[in-house]
């Protein structure tokens, strides 16, 4: 999905530099480029964030069983 997001805002920053080439408005454009890059932005961030969950529950078993023992 990331090299499919990364294509289309690449075809789609090249489609708002010819409309701006040509004095065409491009708010419209723009704004689908600005979705994307957040949207990939909010995925990246989300991916991070549940590895650093996922060792934080880690360590937290660890030590639970660290405990018992």
């Amino acid at each position: 999905m990331e090299n499919e997001t990364k294509k289309l805002l690449k075809e789609l920053k090249a489609y708002r530099d010819d409309m701006v080439a040509r004095n065409y408005p491009y708010q419209q454009i723009s704004d689908i480029i600005t979705k994307w890059e957040t949207k990939k932005d909010f995925l990246e961030e989300a991916t991070k964030e549940k590895k650093e969950l996922e060792a934080s529950y880690q360590e937290s078993v660890r030590q639970a069983n660290e405990r018992k023992t």
